[in-house]
């Protein structure tokens, strides 16, 4: 079972997740790549603060394995993210921005979906 704090923090994330997918998708209109760094660079700072820095020590011993198998998961997709923020501000073609677009929204799509996973298993074990 996950502590207070961990839930809220993966909770706040999802929230901070979905206000940056839905700025991507009006920024994609607007086609304004350097908001999108910018926001991108909050997101990763609070990022590195509330979720990066998460330990296992409040965790039960029982669930601190697939905590830490989902954790290392979120992370490397980050730091994925992170990388194709820097593709996309580096895109020149139209067609290859969309991609580059398409494929960062999957990506939070797929962080979002790890952290539901937590909190979900942790609800089901209170």
């Amino acid at each position: 079972m996950l502590p207070t704090t961990h839930n809220r923090a993966y909770q706040d994330f999802i929230t901070l997740l979905t206000k940056f997918s839905n700025f991507v998708q009006n920024s994609l209109e607007l086609a304004d790549l350097s908001a999108i760094k910018q926001e991108f660079f909050s997101l990763k700072q609070w990022f590195e603060v509330n979720i990066d820095n998460l330990n296992d020590r409040e965790i039960e011993a029982a669930y601190i394995p697939r905590w830490q198998s989902i954790q290392r998961e979120i992370n490397r997709e980050f730091r994925l993210l992170t990388t194709d923020i820097l593709f996309l501000a580096s895109a020149r073609q139209s067609a290859t921005k969309t991609k580059r677009l398409t494929a960062i929204l999957d990506r939070l799509n797929k962080i979002t979906s790890y952290c539901q996973g937590i909190i979900a298993e942790n609800n089901g074990k209170e």
